[in-house]
């Protein structure tokens, strides 16, 4: 057999960090689970961490870790590292890790005037009394006493995890938290020995990094995250960073994580450029000499060798790509491309944490592995999958690994259903790599696809007839206008997200969303104004974008203000007096006004696609997805592995 060749020579060399060398220079970036019970991680946190470790990361930074009690939350899902009794489970993630030739790096933070949408029994604190847009209340202004005291708490909380055997430690100086609010002039307005001058203002840091060197024995890593760019007006910028970079590497520290923003915009969605924070990495780098880390929005490892072939960093760092497909990296290194499972940048689940980590293309995430996956099936079926969009293609995938023989028949002459409408939407292409990977999976494992290949009753009772099992997977199609608009020019959002509608000229269009608050009605806007149309978005709901990932949410905003979209919260379309005029209704009243002219593209949920007679009961057929009720990708992904697992 011919060995197989390393395509990303770079990436996957070793490198010296500290007192100990990485077996390849690809990073885990932080991201916590939430599988964490009164601050202790929980076994489901343990074995989240051995999956990474297990698909071939050279070192994983574990986040969300917290260091003194005024920063956490009333949920307790923030690990809590200034407890001793994180010790014991903190070792067994270090073992689980450690078994798989990765190395574990904790990262240690001070939330400061932040609290990550989560209400807290301690008051927000901050060098000075400045209120976040983001949280209701103004933080208390520390005072000398309780910085001194929060300082300590990173003295014990590196004193805990360098016992449980952590092979380093990283600062979180970055995204506005605690560290940062005390670097930036914006944040910072004290006039005593923490603020003021740059000195002043990097004390607290220096403390942060003298106090943990004092409990961490020789070898041990010591890193510090900046943010290059923090992204928010009168923020800091890659000038204020680079000073800041120089200061830590003349404390000795072992290596720089670079990332860009601020919280509410450092988890950067699909609308946002790939790789966004190397320029500012390369420009650390060269400053500092020091080891340099980035991360943001690096997908893939070809990006990865790019970035390093060049000389802007060290080490590559991913986050969502590796909670997506946690073998990315054992992938990439056989060549076997086709097979990775791509994050989608969405932002749906993985950011979601209800209550934990879950991820809209990964249903193992959150869920733990089913008992039955991967596992051969002790009798070869016959299943036939009825439906090409996620769901049905999940449980094709699962079902083929475990050894059935399958079949998939979709109406349509390629394959994702819906979410191949979404894909069509501006800045929403990568949607469809959920598609092309389950498309490649149907390849690898010689499932049967059938295109333009519509089952009605008849075929439906024929397949029944010979198939030892059914997936019923036939999606859902979008709502229709209410019949009072009838003679009115209307379009539904999948029509125009795809074009204009036949026979209409560019003009005025009313979107109207009715109480969805997701994407579709939104992408439709932003694709009539893309074209030319003078554009009103208009919603009964009280709030923009109300179910839309809250990172996606402020970027989507701007480019539909960018564009010119009119944005009407607590509107609705209803009948005039003549029950058929259109008139856009304030919901809590006032003067409405007629839409005569408009073209109103019409969005209400959409409806399940069921109409292959009745066969509730019948063990041998599984519905799911958007057939059951439309919902998200996550819904159907999760819905078709289990599907999958059980025949």
């Amino acid at each position: 057999m011919t060995p197989t060749i390393n395509p990303y020579p770079k990436l996957f060399s070793p490198i010296a960090l500290g007192g100990t060398t990485l077996k390849n220079r690809l990073v885990a970036l932080p991201a916590g689970t939430s599988l964490v019970q009164e601050g202790i991680p929980s076994h489901g946190d343990v074995e989240h961490f051995e999956r990474l470790a297990a698909g071939g990361v050279g070192m994983i930074v574990g986040g969300a870790t917290v260091v003194h009690p005024t920063t956490t939350l009333r949920s307790r899902k923030l690990v809590e590292a200034y407890q001793e009794a994180v010790i014991p489970a903190t070792a067994e993630k270090v073992e689980a890790v450690h078994r798989h030739g990765s190395r574990l790096v904790t990262q240690l933070v001070h939330l400061g005037r932040e609290f990550i949408g989560g209400e807290s029994d301690s008051p927000p604190v901050a060098p000075s009394p400045v209120k976040t847009v983001r949280d209701a209340y103004p933080p208390h202004e520390l005072t000398i006493g309780e910085i001194e005291d929060i300082v300590e708490g990173w003295r014990v909380s590196t004193e805990n995890l360098v016992a449980a055997g952590v092979d380093g430690l990283e600062v979180h100086a970055a995204h506005g938290y605690l560290v940062a609010q005390f670097m930036s002039p914006l944040t910072n307005r004290r006039t005593d020995c923490f603020g003021g001058s740059f000195e002043n203002r990097m004390r607290f840091g220096r403390m942060i990094v003298e106090a943990m060197r004092s409990a961490m024995p020789a070898g041990r890593i010591l890193g510090v995250r900046l943010s290059g760019e923090e992204e928010i007006p009168g923020g800091m910028t890659i000038e204020d960073c680079l000073p800041i970079a120089e200061f830590y590497a003349g404390l000795g520290v072992d290596y720089l994580s670079i990332t860009h923003g601020t919280r509410g915009t450092y988890v950067k969605d699909s609308t946002q450029p790939d790789a966004v924070a190397v320029p500012s990495a390369s420009r650390v780098r060269a400053a500092t000499g020091l080891t340099t880390l980035v991360g943001q929005r690096i997908r893939d490892a070809a990006t990865a060798e790019h970035i390093l072939k060049h000389g802007h960093a060290d080490l590559v760092g991913m986050a969502r790509a590796l909670i997506a497909d946690p073998e990315l990296p054992n992938k990439s290194a056989q060549n076997r491309l086709l097979e990775i499972r791509g994050c989608l940048g969405v932002n749906q689940d993985c950011r979601a944490f209800d209550p934990h980590l879950h991820c809209a293309v990964n249903a193992e995430v959150g869920r733990g592995r089913h008992r039955q996956a991967g596992v051969r099936a002790s009798e070869t079926k016959d299943v036939y999958v009825i439906g090409g969009g996620p769901a049905g293609l999940e449980a094709a995938r699962v079902a083929a690994e475990r050894g059935h023989r399958v079949s998939v028949f979709d109406k349509d002459t390629a394959l994702g259903g819906a979410v191949r409408v979404a894909a069509a939407a501006p800045h929403r292409s990568t949607v469809i790599d959920v598609i092309d990977y389950l498309g490649n999976e149907m390849r690898r494992l010689k499932v049967e696809v059938n295109l333009a290949a519509g089952i009605d009753a008849d075929d439906f009772a024929e397949i029944r007839s010979i198939a030892d099992h059914i997936v019923v997977a036939t999606g859902s199609r979008p709502a229709p206008a209410p019949e009072w608009l009838d003679g009115h020019p209307t379009a539904g959002v999948d029509e125009v997200i795809v074009g204009d509608p036949a026979g209409i000229s560019v003009g005025e269009a009313v979107v109207v969303d009715d109480g969805d608050g997701f994407w579709p009605a939104y992408n439709a806007a932003e694709s009539l104004a893309q074209r030319g149309w003078r554009v009103t978005l208009a919603t009964p709901l009280t709030a923009l974008c109300s179910r839309v990932p809250a990172e996606s949410a402020g970027p989507l905003l701007r480019r539909l203000g960018d564009a010119g979209v009119r944005l009407r919260v607590a509107h609705a379309v209803a009948p005039g007096s003549d029950g058929r005029t259109p008139l856009l209704q304030p919901v809590f009243g006032g003067a409405a006004t007629a839409l005569d002219e408009s073209l109103i593209v019409w969005h209400g949920p959409r409806q399940p696609v069921l109409d292959l007679g009745a066969f509730a009961g019948d063990d041998t057929i599984d519905v799911v997805g958007d057939c059951v009720t439309p919902r998200r990708i996550g819904h159907a992904i999760a819905e078709g592995y289990r599907a999958g697992c059980e025949i």
